[in-house]
Order: structure tokens, then sequence, then C-alpha cells
């Protein structure tokens, strides 16, 4: 198994939104300070590596831009 975590300044409702387009991985967030600590993990016959993971925390990272309605 491989793992990545990070604590994300965005709410968990937030993430689980984003979170849901993720297929393939299993994905544990819970509350932390001002964020969201979260929490990758894939199994090594995935063909992923522990890169990959750091990059979809750092997609999960960026800022959401939302046009005015």
């Amino acid at each position: 198994m491989i793992e990545a975590s990070r604590t994300l300044m965005k709410s968990e409702p937030e993430l689980a939104e984003l979170v849901e387009a993720v297929e393939g991985l299993e994905v544990t967030m819970a509350e932390k300070g001002f964020g969201t600590r979260v929490e990758i993990r894939a199994d090594e016959q995935s063909g992923l590596v522990a890169a990959d993971l750091e990059a979809v925390l750092d997609r999960l990272a960026e800022p959401q831009r939302r046009p005015f309605s």
C-alpha cells in the first residue's frame, strides 16, 4: 500500500465534492485545526507511485474559482 497525507486549508464538505472525481484511491478526511487532514492510499498493484498521490493532493489544494451568479 502506498500513501500520502497532508492538511489542506479547505473544509471537509468542499474536499468531499472534489474527491468524488478521484477513482481507485482510498481517501479519508478529518477536520484538523483550520483545515482538513486528507490521507490517500492506493494498492501497489494500481501502478501508481507516491509522486502520483502527492500530485492528487496538490490538485485538491488548488483554489477553486466559481463564477459569480
